[in-house]
């Protein structure tokens, strides 16, 4: 060997090994910072894993959810489809269109094209499930408070009955709207007391689909609320009962729950690929739902370069993940505690934007690999909760404003006046962190929430841009809408 190869070989060897000494060293300070970060956490009273959330927890035993697919099962096809009804639904700013006093049922051209059903063709489907539909009204009575039991075997998921739960929800919806066509109150309110029951399955379950499962099904009852408060022949007794319903089902607790859950999961994901196997680690590394085969290249490549890879920045990327998680926890939790949603939107999206740049350096998609797949859309699902929060403090506001009519004869002045004797406090709006906005006026009252941006315009529905798409979320505040009938 000559003396400038032997030169380049010593050259070599010394930048081989300072590189390998600085990689254990940058190794060894990110394992003692992310030790450290985690039991500053625990000292928080934060639970990052789900023993520590207390799973696995002994299976729930009450049956409900077996009758529950059972009976789904038993309704059998529908001609037309209920999941296609289109429930309040705005006609223009600030008015919505009462959906079963319309001459036949409001179908959405999405659900095959016919439109053109009439209410007793629609009926008949409910008329032959209706031992069916009793079935699923007496299996939602106990609601299971989580599907999934042992959270800490998250490899071995099993697949949720999300699709059960959406046809149950949809059937109900359906026969709430048929029954309200027909005037029959004692069945739409035992349509919407099970629409409510069903909002509270799994609601101590660890994913977050579970609870944007249960924030659906909230919000489809919802719009069937609308709808049925629209009809006359109501009493205060029933009301209150419906009032009570919907006071059950507080959904500030879903996107926290859901959140927790999930990095529960992202957790023992962290912990999976540091002590599995080569052959185990790659089928988390490459995702779930790979079908194992020959090996290729790549999967040589990603086993011997990649994982390497990801190992020595394993504990970089398990705080990047926490790190996340816990922004967004601290976000929400704003939130239950009275900050406008507007503000914690802010926080959320500043999350998001922190994410995506740490997630956009080099080699990032590698360095940071169990992040990426680990940590779910939290802004989209923290807003749809909040949406649907808000809907149902505005639908049992105006429930209490209808009883205290009904007692008094009269519309309250001010909402001050519906505690302690209708509501037991004053109804505060998610969206600006304040009371709900309400005023009586000749034709009824304006009740309103101030909206997504958290400004108060005076109860005004319309639009700032110029769209034919009205919703309770596209005008300048979110105001409960005037009915319109045919």
């Amino acid at each position: 060997m000559s003396k400038a190869a032997r030169i380049l070989v010593i050259l070599g060897a010394i930048v081989l090994t300072t590189l390998i000494l600085g990689t254990c060293s940058r190794q060894s300070n990110s394992r003692s910072a992310l030790a450290k970060y985690k039991s500053d956490l625990r000292a928080r009273g934060e639970k990052l894993t789900a023993e520590e959330l207390g799973f696995p927890r002994p299976p729930e035993t009450n049956g409900s959810l077996s009758l529950l697919l059972s009976n789904v099962n038993l309704m059998g096809r529908a001609k037309v489809d209920p999941g296609f009804l289109d429930l309040f639904h705005y006609v223009r700013a600030g008015r919505a269109r009462v959906s079963w006093a319309v001459g036949q049922p409001p179908l959405s051209s999405s659900g095959g094209g016919n439109t053109n059903v009439t209410w007793e063709v629609f009926s008949e489907h409910f008329k032959l499930s209706a031992d069916a539909l009793q079935g699923i009204r007496d299996a939602v009575q106990h609601p299971p408070r989580y599907f999934f039991n042992d959270s800490t075997n998250f490899l071995n998921r099993p697949p949720g009955p999300f699709v059960e739960l959406r046809t149950a929800a949809q059937s109900l919806s359906g026969d709430a709207i048929v029954a309200l066509q027909a005037h029959d109150l004692g069945r739409a309110q035992a349509d919407l007391h099970a629409l409510t029951k069903l909002a509270l399955f799994h609601h101590e379950d660890l994913t977050l689909v579970s609870q944007m499962i249960r924030t659906a099904i909230a919000g489809l009852g919802l719009a069937v609320t609308w709808e049925a408060l629209q009809a006359q022949g109501w009493n205060e007794e029933s009301l209150a009962a419906l009032q009570h319903d919907w006071e059950s089902v507080d959904l500030t607790d879903a996107i926290e729950t859901g959140i927790t859950g999930e990095r529960a999961f992202g957790e023992a994901a962290f912990s999976f690929m540091r002590s599995a196997g080569s052959a185990e680690r790659m089928k988390l590394f490459r995702g779930f739902g790979t079908t194992p085969g020959r090996k290729s290249a790549k999967d040589y490549f990603d086993q011997f370069v990649l994982m390497p890879i990801w190992r020595a920045n394993a504990d970089e990327d398990e705080a990047l993940f926490l790190e996340f998680h816990q922004r967004s926890l601290e976000s929400i939790r704003k939130a239950r505690n009275g900050t406008s949603w507007q503000a914690v939107n802010v926080e959320l999206q500043s999350n998001i934007a922190h994410l995506e740049k740490a997630l956009g350096g080099p080699m990032a998609d590698v360095r940071h690999r169990v992040s990426a797949m680990a940590i779910p859309n939290t802004t989209r699902a923290a807003a749809s909760v909040a949406r649907n929060e808000t809907q149902r403090r505005l639908t049992i506001t105006a429930i209490a404003l209808e009883r205290h009519r009904l007692h008094h004869g009269q519309l309250p002045p001010e909402l001050d006046a519906l505690v302690p004797q209708f509501l037991s406090t004053g109804p505060l709006d998610p969206m600006s962190g304040e009371p709900l906005h309400y005023r009586p006026n000749a034709n009824g009252f304006v009740l309103y929430s101030v909206g997504e941006d958290g400004r108060d315009d005076g109860g005004d529905p319309g639009s700032l841009s110029a769209t034919n798409r009205f919703d309770l979320w596209s005008g300048r505040d979110a105001v409960w809408p005037v009915p319109v009938r045919e």
